[in-house]
């Protein structure tokens, strides 16, 4: 009887074990061969209004800043000639037009635009682009013209979710740029022209004569295909935004504008089983961002509005511990049945600062008045930072904070694991006691 009695008492004791290991775990680790972004996508569309036409990235072995060639006092000597314009896409630049393309090189997928035609007949122009829904990753790589001096003009901006540039030019030269990283996965990218006299620099008083202070550019155009004699369409507007995006014309579109405050992304032709993704903006705390946010549920058409600031709520998630970033969805429709799945990202150096490790960290989405944690699973770790994913299904406030039951379910977990080795050592023995009770 002693022998049964403690065979019994060690399977509870293993039982508990097994309980303990496995309670509140909100986190996971995926191995080191999952990716945390989309795989390089093989197709490309532009879109304007209800024009939709699929384009392939100009590509060679080059960057896209040997590509483009731009050439000024400080990038050639002397002897060379050096106009402030792109040499390297002579073959072809048009008169009195703009071009948009995507450029394939070594270091990956670029937005690349130039102005007008180097030794044309065009008399210059003014052009103010701005691309919204941009990566967080991404930058200006060449800048056309980017030189120190009184006599520049051009200007280049960074913000939250967009990039943008105006320049001034005089006859016979071109002006442009690229933008370039995170454009490898999955992206779309709205840009919103201001040509001419709609440019910033209109009437403005420049420090060079001989620019135009309305006109030049006359036409609109896209590239596609062969880096060396690629195909080119006119886009139907110089006045409407240009959506340049991964996916097919069939597939559900996104674009992007820019706010006050933060970015709307506006979703159309969307069937509710379709996964859309879009660029939130970064959020409010520094070493952490918001990266993407996957949005299914919607029932044709959405538009989300993402702000970097949090207005006051009755209770701060979790109570009594200070979140680490906020995002905010302030007007949302066509998501009442929607759910997301969010992305986003925090650095090593900010979870040190905080004394957290990746797994003491959780999104939280707020339904109502209350806020809610929600699983979180760490997706990768690169250098300098960790990658995360979570579920939830409320946009409105979204918040990235320590999990308070992350130190107890840990705690939990190595009790449980202890006792389970425990009581597996002990069931051995009780085996043992159970055979010489039964001799």
């Amino acid at each position: 009887m002693t022998g049964r009695y403690l065979t019994i008492a060690v399977i509870g004791l293993l039982m508990i074990g097994g309980i303990g290991s496995a309670a509140g775990q909100t986190h996971s680790t995926s191995g080191p061969s999952e990716q945390l972004s989309a795989p390089p996508a093989d197709s490309y569309v532009v879109e304007q209004g209800s024009f939709c036409q699929p384009i392939e990235p100009l590509s060679s072995d080059e960057t896209i800043k040997s590509f483009y060639e731009y050439r000024s006092h400080e990038t050639h000597s002397d002897d060379v000639e050096r106009l402030y314009s792109s040499y390297g896409t002579t073959h072809f630049q048009h008169d009195d037009t703009s071009s948009l393309f995507l450029y394939e090189g070594p270091n990956g997928l670029s937005l690349g635009m130039v102005h007008d035609r180097l030794g044309g007949e065009s008399e210059g122009a003014l052009v103010t682009l701005e691309a919204t829904g941009l990566p967080h990753e991404s930058e200006w790589v060449v800048k056309d013209d980017n030189y120190t001096g009184e006599t520049r003009m051009d200007e280049y901006e960074r913000g939250d979710g967009w990039a943008s540039a105006s320049w001034a030019y005089q006859d016979g030269r071109t002006d442009g740029g690229a933008l370039q990283g995170g454009l490898d996965g999955e992206f779309a990218v709205t840009v919103h022209p201001r040509f001419n006299e709609d440019a910033a620099f209109a009437s403005a008083d420049l420090p060079v004569s001989g620019i135009p202070e309305s006109g030049g550019i006359e036409e609109w155009d896209v590239l596609s295909g062969s880096a060396e004699n690629p195909d080119r369409a006119s886009l139907p507007s110089l006045d409407d935004p240009v959506t340049i995006r991964t996916g097919t014309c069939e597939e559900p579109s996104v674009t992007y504008d820019r706010t006050s405050d933060g970015l709307t992304a506006d979703v159309t032709n969307a069937a509710p089983d379709d996964s859309v993704g879009v660029h939130p903006t970064r959020g409010t705390g520094n070493g952490v961002r918001f990266e993407r946010i996957e949005v299914t549920g919607i029932d044709s058409d959405a538009s989300l509005t993402f702000e970097s600031h949090f207005s006051e709520v009755s209770e701060t998630p979790p109570a009594d511990v200070e979140p680490l970033s906020y995002l905010t969805v302030t007007e949302q429709s066509g998501t009442s049945n929607a759910s997301a799945t969010v992305s986003f990202t925090v650095s090593k150096d900010r979870l040190e600062e905080r004394g957290l490790e990746p797994d003491e960290v959780a999104l939280y989405e707020q339904r109502g008045d209350e806020w809610t944690a929600v699983e979180t699973t760490v997706r990768n770790e690169s250098d300098g930072e960790y990658h995360f994913e979570a579920d939830v299904t409320s946009l409105s406030r979204l918040a990235v904070a320590p999990n308070t039951d992350a130190a107890s379910a840990g705690s939990i977990s190595l009790v449980g694991i202890g006792v389970g080795l425990a009581a597996g050592a002990v069931l051995g023995l009780g085996w043992l006691v159970t055979a010489r009770t039964r001799d």
